[in-house]
């Protein structure tokens, strides 16, 4: 493989890769919320209040809030436990759930059943474990029934969550409970557990109004305001689901330039010609000689046009900016200084109390932003290096459009393996390719001239 092909299918490989795999990131993401997605307010504790280290609300505060909410709600109390079973003791990550907690969260089960609601209001000793832990306090995960210990409490195990091996579980790996158990049990075995983390069904104008409805319901229930940071999840979904679009759209702009180059380049040639035929003939001549070259030109003309729109529609995309983020006057760097301090000054997520989907979230937004540069500012310009090297050598278009196509297929190959090694949805959105590799198509078969008079003659 000679440098400049070499330099396309790099270039090619790091644009797909950086946005097929983003965008697959967000899909697993999205899916791990539940039914509810991420239409939720999320409730983050961030002081660290007592002895125990917990932070949030009791039991009983936490309840009281989601009965009265109008919608879907859960929380969750995490703390570490000692379980027991015969003479194994293992002590791990658990987390207490109250309300409609699975329609926050996805979880998987092998066997049995989820901790149903009634279970919860019943205050039932029962837990659900993960294969893991089945397998390392019984030596099977075939425990359906069985009794562990904690604290001289004895809980049966009615369900078996399935672990993955997929990015999404080295993601969240030392935040996922591998046992989760009713919020009251867990609350009469540690007093001092708090809910850390508490989701409420949003409502459909929550981007404009949402922290007003949460502490309307907050101070509705005697509740203190500052305990809690409240994320809109539909802000955070948007602004996240955004990057992976970002090199798309601007391929989009670069085919919109590199089209209408292109049918000025046709407009100038067909121009040129004519003129020269109208100089050295009649114009009924020259219609009837010239006939089948207008044609081609005119099916080229459209042509390009059509690619050019159908190019510009795909890679189309409406990017979201929170209104918080517009100063009231563009040229205002009190704004910009204010916002960068507060960015500096924010206090630290609580990590001890972060739900999977949470920390899915932050990691997200760690490493998207590094894949989305990538592309950027590396994958594009290779391609773009490599298409010009194919023009210095005078690459006829054939060749070009078969190397394109090996290109393709290897890109295609190489990525949907990789999603699949780290079990990603691979089913993403047709458009996105499209508008990837119909660019490169796109940019490839534009012959750019070589010399200013190449197709305008003086």
């Amino acid at each position: 493989m000679r440098l400049d092909t070499f330099l396309v299918a790099i270039g090619m490989l790091l644009m797909s890769f950086s946005s097929v795999f983003s965008e697959a990131a967000v899909m697993a993401w999205q899916q791990s919320g539940g039914m509810i997605g991420s239409e939720r307010f999320v409730l983050q504790a961030h002081s660290i209040p007592g002895q125990s280290g917990a932070a949030g609300y009791t039991d009983k505060e936490a309840r009281k809030l989601i009965n009265t909410w109008k919608g879907k709600a859960a929380y969750s109390m995490q703390s570490r436990l000692s379980l027991k079973a015969g003479n194994r003791q293992i002590e791990v990550e658990a987390a207490g759930i109250g309300g409609k907690y699975t329609d926050f969260i996805s979880i998987l089960l092998d066997k049995g059943s989820m901790i149903s609601q009634a279970s919860i209001e019943r205050r039932d000793q029962v837990v659900v474990v993960s294969d893991r832990l089945a397998d390392d306090l019984f030596g099977s995960t075939d425990v359906i029934g069985k009794v562990i210990s904690i604290q001289n409490k004895k809980l049966r195990i009615i369900g078996i969550s399935r672990s993955e091996n997929s990015l999404m579980e080295w993601m969240t790996n030392g935040v996922k409970p591998e046992a989760l158990l009713p919020s009251s049990v867990l609350a009469d075995i540690n007093p001092e557990s708090r809910a850390g983390t508490i989701m409420l069904q949003a409502s459909g104008d929550a981007l404009l109004n949402g922290d007003m409805e949460v502490n309307k319901a907050l101070t509705e229930n005697k509740l203190p305001l500052g305990v809690f940071k409240v994320d809109i999840g539909e802000k955070n979904w948007q602004l996240i689901q955004q990057l992976p679009r970002l090199l798309p759209a601007l391929t989009g702009l670069l085919a919109l330039v590199v089209g209408l180059l292109w049918l000025r380049q046709v407009a100038g040639r067909t121009y040129s010609r004519m003129k020269h035929a109208l100089q050295t003939g009649d114009s009924s001549e020259l219609m009837r000689r010239e006939r089948l070259y207008l044609l081609k030109q005119v099916q080229a003309f459209i042509a390009i046009g059509a690619c050019m729109a159908a190019l510009m529609l795909l890679a189309r995309y409406s990017f979201f900016i929170p209104s918080e983020f517009i100063p009231d006057r563009w040229i205002d760097l009190n704004f910009f200084k204010k916002k960068l301090f507060e960015h500096w000054q924010e206090k630290p997520l609580n990590y001890e109390q972060l739900l999977p989907y949470q920390l899915m979230e932050v990691r997200l937004n760690s490493f998207i932003p590094i894949l989305t540069a990538v592309g950027l500012l590396l994958g594009l310009p290779l391609f773009l290096i490599g298409i010009r090297e194919w023009r210095l050598r005078a690459r006829p278009p054939k060749n070009r459009y078969i190397r394109l196509f090996y290109c393709i297929i290897i890109c295609y190959l190489l990525i949907g393996l990789i999603l699949l090694a780290v079990n990603l949805p691979q089913l993403t959105s047709p458009g996105l390719w499209i508008s990837l590799f119909g660019f490169c198509l796109f940019t490839a078969a534009y012959q750019q001239p070589n010399r200013k008079d190449d197709y305008v003659e003086r």
